[in-house]
């Protein structure tokens, strides 16, 4: 009984990955061992077997030879009738006292080492052949499946090493054999992460705990063991780790949510075990793992594999963080963009219970990033880094890093000595609007249009006083626009109020507006179907989320089925019609500086703000 509980347990226990990759292992070297034993037998028969074959068939054979078995030959050896006997691989060719000629068939495992002794002692001359002599040679079919015995081997040996090598990289995709995350000593400090001012300020605490672990025992203090770093992506939440790894001088290990996803259940658990111990071994160290939400998502109830080897992971991940001791110079820095899916357990006190929020950085902030990228570049004088920033709204440090790069690109093959700001002009076009399209071939009359559209958007931007100035007018085609008017703010905004959303409505209506009084409203173009699009989102937004209709009122509308109630899509086309309506009586009573601007881009394709103003004003 004891010993069917035994086996019982160890069948419970057994990891059934790991049985299977058993298993298939046991099945490649039984192959293995049958397929070479094959061969051999083969190569064996044919290679070494055939001449004797040939040989025995030749002596068996001869004519005038008396056959005999072994029972007869040795009943003529005691009467000594035997005068001399010769023998061979697979026969005894024997003379008799009376001249006759006989053949003994055997094989030569049945006999004993005696048997020659044996002869001798009766008085038979014994003698042996040589193996060499008289060899026949083989025929070509014999020579052949030699030669088939032999590949078949080397075959068999090839695919064993290939399956071997299948086997190992599997080994390492299914368990944490041969896995291990890469220590490395970050040469990153602070002064080289630039616009993150808060975030820095935050991790200074995190690196006193580093630094001084002595005086904050003494007071009895615990270091946090997780703080997760949340913001959107390429705002520097990598480079803010490895900072902070830098100033602590402790050892960096870097890995991502992705590295724990495996099909295998157990795989991720032992990864996670492996990352602390060498974290433990290399202290003070600093685990950052980026796409924690990958690894650290909300648990599901579902039965799948998938599902068991993420909780498995998960659970193992938390019991770590709660294994260590807060002062043991081991902490998790963590980074996510979705710090919605994260598992509550991951965010309870304890574990990741401080939370950085690494944004996108202000105008002030985009210009320090901008001097850390522009270091070693030969800028241009008139390069103004704080006006760059200002036209970069909304972008990450690693989209400024790609503009100085693009900056660059461009200037090089303009064959430029210096970095131009016309340079930085065309890079951020490029980035937001897409790569100039010099091979589009338009009607004078499709310029028409697009000129039109584009300059009743700039006539109504430089019209309204809350609108954002107007840099450049262009009908140049880029990426998927025709044409585009570029509005530049003079200062970053974190809240948007009804009349500015109202204002940008306005402008958006404005392309379509000046297509119907230039055009007539029969002649309109698809051309205003971005404006539409953007037009509709901002008044959906208006109206459920932001409560600025007073028909609908201050509460969020949620969407059944992919749409709105009706009382809101109602608002919605209320305020659509309402900006369409402002844009059509701005652009008749400027109708001259409309018909100006759109002369103008004809003539020159392109117009920055300040001539874009005068036009406006002039007319």
């Amino acid at each position: 009984m004891r010993l069917i509980e035994r086996m019982k347990k160890f069948f419970e226990d057994v990891n059934p990955d790991r049985f299977f990759v058993a298993f298939v292992l046991f099945a490649l070297i039984m192959t293995f061992v049958g397929g070479v034993a094959f061969s051999y037998a083969v190569t064996s028969h044919y290679v070494v077997r055939a001449p004797q074959v040939v040989e025995r068939v030749a002596v068996e054979d001869p004519q005038g030879v008396e056959k005999v078995d072994y029972g007869q030959f040795m009943k003529l050896v005691e009467d000594h009738k035997i005068k001399s006997a010769r023998i061979d691989m697979n026969v005894v060719n024997s003379v008799g006292v009376d001249g006759v000629r006989r053949t003994l068939r055997h094989d030569r495992w049945l006999y004993s080492w005696t048997f020659p002794k044996e002869l001798a002692e009766a008085g038979v001359d014994v003698s042996f052949a040589d193996p060499s002599e008289n060899a026949p040679e083989l025929t070509t079919g014999e020579r052949i499946m030699g030669y088939v015995g032999i590949a078949t081997q080397v075959l068999f040996f090839l695919m064993f090493i290939a399956l071997m090598v299948f086997l190992f990289f599997s080994l390492r995709s299914m368990t944490s054999f041969g896995w291990r995350p890469k220590v490395v000593k970050s040469d990153v400090r602070f002064t080289d992460v630039a616009g993150q001012e808060e975030s820095k300020k935050e991790l200074s605490e995190l690196l006193s705990f580093l630094t001084k672990t002595d005086a904050y025992e003494k007071t009895g203090a615990k270091a946090p063991k997780g703080i997760l770093l949340v913001g959107p992506p390429g705002t520097g939440k990598t480079l803010l780790a490895k900072a902070l790894a830098g100033e602590a001088k402790a050892s960096f290990i870097t890995v991502t949510g992705s590295d724990f996803s495996n099909r295998f259940i157990g795989a991720g658990k032992e990864r996670v075990e492996t990352l602390f111990k060498v974290a433990r071994k290399n202290k003070p160290c600093i685990i950052f793992i980026d796409e924690i939400d990958s690894v650290a998502g909300n648990r599901s109830a579902a039965s799948s594999d998938g599902s068991k080897e993420h909780s498995t992971t998960i659970n193992k991940l938390l019991t770590e963080m709660d294994g260590f001791a807060a002062n043991e110079g081991v902490f998790v820095v963590g980074a996510t963009n979705r710090i919605d899916v994260l598992d509550p357990a991951i965010l309870r006190p304890g574990r990741f219970d401080r939370h950085i929020h690494v944004n996108v950085s202000d105008v002030k902030g985009r210009e320090e990033i901008l001097e850390v990228h522009v270091r070693g570049l030969p800028l241009s004088k008139d390069v103004d880094l704080k006006t760059i920033a200002r036209s970069t709204a909304g972008f990450s440090g690693a989209a400024l890093r790609n503009l100085v790069n693009e900056a660059a690109i461009h200037a090089a093959r303009r064959e430029s000595p210096e970095i131009e700001p016309a340079d930085f002009d065309s890079a951020r076009d490029k980035i937001l609007v897409g790569v100039k399209r010099e091979g589009v071939v338009m009607s004078e009359r499709e310029k028409s249009v697009i000129a039109a559209h584009e300059a009743g958007h700039a006539v109504i931007a430089a019209s309204l006083e809350n609108a954002d100035p107007i840099h450049v007018a262009t009908i140049i085609p880029r990426g998927a626009a025709l044409g585009f008017v570029m509005q530049i703010p003079e200062h970053d905004t974190f809240l948007m109020s009804k009349s500015r959303l109202l204002t940008d409505l306005t402008i958006l209506m404005g392309g379509r507006v000046a297509e119907e009084l230039v055009f007539g409203e029969d002649e309109v173009t698809s051309g205003a179907s971005g404006d539409i699009d953007q037009a509709t989102r901002i008044a959906t937004n208006m109206v459920a989320r932001y409560g600025m209709d007073a028909g609908v009122g201050m509460r969020r509308v949620e969407m059944v089925n992919g749409a709105l109630p009706v009382e809101a899509e109602a608002a919605v086309q209320r305020l659509l019609l309402q900006a369409k309506e402002a844009a059509r009586r701005l652009l008749v009573e400027r109708r001259r500086s409309l018909d100006a601007l759109s002369s103008a881009l004809l003539l020159k394709e392109t117009i920055y703000g300040d001539e874009v103003r005068s036009i406006v004003a002039a007319a």
